[in-house]
C-alpha cells in the first residue's frame, strides 16, 4: 500500500506541473479580424461562382434552344445546298420572315396578297438526256401589301431569281432570301423591302429539272416505229401538275394569259394551245417556235408536246381547222380517222348546244401509247375544250373500240 500510494502522489505531482506548464493564451482582436476575412471572402467568392454557373448553364440552354430550332427548320424546309443563301435559308425562318406571326408557305393554299397577269415561258427540251431548261417571267399584281411571293414548284431545280418593281421606283427589288418548301410544294421569295397594293411586279426564274417518266407534269413517253424506239415529251397539267414543269401560282383561280417558245432538236416538231407565230433556226441545228398568247385561262390548260408525230385535219363548217397528231404508223392506217370525224361532230354540237363559238383559231389533239397533251387524249381518249366569252368547256370522250363508252363535260367559268 505504501509503494501505491507513493506512485499515485508522484504520478499526480507530474501532472500538476504539466498543467502548469501549459498556459491558455487568449485570442487577440488582429486574429478574429482575420478570421472574419476569410470567412467573408470564402463567402463572396462562392456567390460569384454560382452567378458565373448560372450565367453559363443558361447560355447553354438558349443556345441549345435556338439550335434545335433551326435543326428542325432545316429538316422542314428538305433542303441543302453549296451557297451561303441555302445554307441558311431554312435555319432562318422565324418570326422575322413572318407576315402578322404567320408563315403562309405552310398552308395549303397559296396567299392571295398576288395576283398573276401573264406568264412568258422559255424552254430548251433535249430529248436526249431526257432534261429540260427554262426561263418565265411572270408579271403580277401585288393586292395586298405583302415582303413574300409565294408560288408552286416541284421537282423543279431554281438557278436564278429576279423580281422587277413596274412603279414609279423601277428596277431591281433586294432579295433578302429565297428557299424550297417541299412539303407544301412552294417556293417562297422574301424581299427586303414591302410591295404596294395595285402595283404591278415581274419575276424572273430560271430552272432545270428532267423529264420524269410518269403521266403527270412534263413526262416522257416512247413508240416503236419500224423496230426502231421513239420517244416524245408531253404535258398533262390536270389537276395541279404545272408546278412540275415551270414556277407558277398552280391554282385554277389564278387565271392569266401565256406566251410559250420552244426550243429542240430540228428533228422533232413541238406543239402548244396556241399556232406556231414565228420559228427561227440556230446554228447547232436546233429550231425554237414562238407561239400566240392564249387567252386567259388556269395554268393545268396550258399543254404542249415535243414529238416526231404526223397529222391528219379536218375543217368544220366554221372554218375551224382540226387537226390529229399521233404515230405515222397509226394515221396512214387510219386509226385515227374516227377520232377526227366524231371530234369535228361533237365540236359543232357544243357550239350548238352552249350557244358558245369556238373561239381559237386551231384545236390541236395527239394521242401516243402512253401520251396526253394540248388538248390531251392516249390512243383510247379523247378531250374536247372549248372557249368562249361566256365560259371554258371541257369535254371529254373515250373512243375505245370505235365507239363513245363515257362522255364527261365540265364548264368552267372565267
Amino acid at each position: 500500500m505504501g509503494i501505491e500510494d507513493a506512485s499515485m502522489r508522484n504520478g499526480r505531482a507530474l501532472s500538476d506541473q504539466w498543467a502548469d506548464s501549459v498556459v491558455v493564451r487568449p485570442r487577440t482582436t488582429e486574429q478574429h479580424i482575420t478570421v472574419h476575412k476569410r470567412l467573408v471572402l470564402g463567402f463572396a467568392i462562392s456567390i460569384l461562382t454560382l452567378i458565373i454557373v448560372t450565367a453559363i448553364a443558361i447560355t447553354l440552354s438558349v443556345s441549345f434552344e435556338r439550335c434545335a430550332a433551326e435543326s428542325s427548320g432545316a429538316l422542314a424546309a428538305n433542303g441543302s445546298s453549296n451557297s451561303k443563301w441555302k445554307q441558311s435559308r431554312d435555319g432562318n425562318i422565324s418570326h422575322r420572315d413572318t407576315e402578322d406571326g404567320q408563315q403562309p408557305w405552310r398552308n395549303l393554299r397559296l396567299p392571295a396578297t398576288l395576283r398573276p397577269r401573264h406568264y412568258d415561258l422559255r424552254l430548251s427540251v433535249n430529248m436526249e438526256n431526257f432534261s429540260f431548261s427554262g426561263e418565265v417571267n411572270i408579271e403580277f399584281e401585288c393586292v395586298n401589301s405583302t415582303k413574300l411571293i409565294v408560288l408552286h414548284t416541284d421537282r423543279l431545280e431554281v438557278e436564278k431569281v429576279l423580281v422587277f418593281s413596274d412603279s414609279k421606283k423601277a428596277g431591281v427589288m433586294r432579295i433578302q432570301r429565297r428557299f424550297h418548301y417541299q412539303p407544301k410544294q412552294v417556293f417562297v421569295i422574301a424581299l427586303h423591302r414591302e410591295m404596294k397594293p395595285l402595283r404591278t411586279y415581274k419575276i424572273n426564274i430560271t430552272f432545270h429539272a428532267n423529264t420524269e417518266h410518269e403521266l403527270l407534269g412534263f413526262f416522257r413517253s416512247s413508240y416503236t416505229l419500224n423496230g426502231e424506239r421513239r420517244f416524245l415529251a408531253v404535258t398533262q397539267f390536270s389537276p395541279t401538275h404545272a408546278r412540275k414543269a415551270f414556277p407558277c401560282f398552280d391554282e385554277p383561280i389564278y387565271k392569266a394569259t401565256f406566251r410559250v417558245s420552244l426550243k429542240h432538236e430540228s428533228s422533232y416538231q413541238s406543239l402548244s394551245n396556241m399556232p406556231v407565230e414565228s420559228s427561227t433556226s440556230e446554228e447547232d441545228g436546233w429550231v425554237t417556235n414562238h407561239f400566240s398568247r392564249t387567252p386567259r385561262m388556269s395554268t393545268y390548260y396550258l399543254a404542249w408536246a415535243v414529238c416526231n408525230f404526223t397529222y391528219r385535219e379536218a375543217v368544220t363548217d366554221n372554218g375551224v381547222v382540226i387537226r390529229l397528231y399521233a404515230r405515222p404508223d397509226a394515221i396512214q392506217s387510219g386509226s385515227g380517222d374516227y377520232a377526227l370525224h366524231i371530234t369535228k361532230r361533237l365540236l359543232q354540237f357544243y357550239q350548238d348546244y352552249f350557244k358558245v363559238k369556238y373561239s381559237l383559231p386551231k384545236l390541236g389533239k395527239t394521242g401516243g401509247e402512253m401520251s396526253s397533251a394540248l388538248s390531251g387524249f392516249s390512243e383510247t381518249a379523247i378531250n374536247v375544250l372549248l372557249m368562249g366569252k361566256r365560259g371554258i368547256f371541257h369535254c371529254f370522250i373515250c373512243t375505245a373500240s370505235r365507239f363513245c363508252d363515257f362522255l364527261f363535260c365540265v364548264r368552267v367559268k372565267r
